[in-house]
């Protein structure tokens, strides 16, 4: 069982570094598909909070705030995976109440309501990922950002732990830490 645990994760992060760089000279590959990889490979190194519903629900909830466009493309690049050995399905959210979300994705938006999402994620225990500058330092768990066009990210590592989420530290050695 752990050889093959073993094996999962060098998989993972073999992954990982195939998608993680990209040029945008190229457009053959959207960031935002490169994200949508990253997060499904993060999933596996990340173990939610014991309390939280994710093992009471039939699919892993990938929620988007606010934001069809992104909640269209994120549909199309969820349809038929595997997270958490539940399919996943992805919903807009219009409002904080993230009682539905195993996961909530933040696009831009006024900073009282990300405040108010993040407040939310951490009484439900849902992850938060963004890829907006500052978001990290704000308490959004997973930030992507571009550097040396590469896609990077960082991890708020007290607002994770805060959260009761438990990481691989072999995440952490490839993030960039915020708190």
């Amino acid at each position: 069982m752990e050889k093959e645990h073993s094996t999962t994760r060098l998989l993972l992060f073999i992954a990982l570094f195939a998608c993680y760089s990209y040029s945008p000279a190229k457009a053959a590959t959207d960031p935002l598909d490169i994200q949508a990889a990253l997060i499904k490979n993060f999933t596996h190194l990340i173990e939610w909070p014991v309390e939280h519903h994710l093992n009471s629900n039939t699919s892993f909830t990938v929620c988007i705030y606010s934001s069809p466009s992104l909640t269209q493309q994120f549909k199309k690049m969820f349809t038929g995976k595997i997270v958490k050995g539940k399919k996943v399905q992805t919903i807009i959210v219009s409002s904080s109440r993230l009682n539905d979300c195993n996961l909530i994705y933040i696009p831009p938006s006024p900073d009282k309501i990300v405040a108010s999402l993040l407040r939310s994620a951490n009484e439900f225990g849902v992850l938060t990922v963004s890829s907006n500058k500052g978001y990290g330092e704000k308490g959004v768990h997973i930030n992507f950002f571009e550097s040396s066009k590469r896609i990077a990210f960082e991890l708020n590592k007290h607002t994770l732990d805060s959260a009761g989420f438990k990481v691989s530290t072999q995440l952490y050695r490839y993030a960039r830490i915020v708190e």
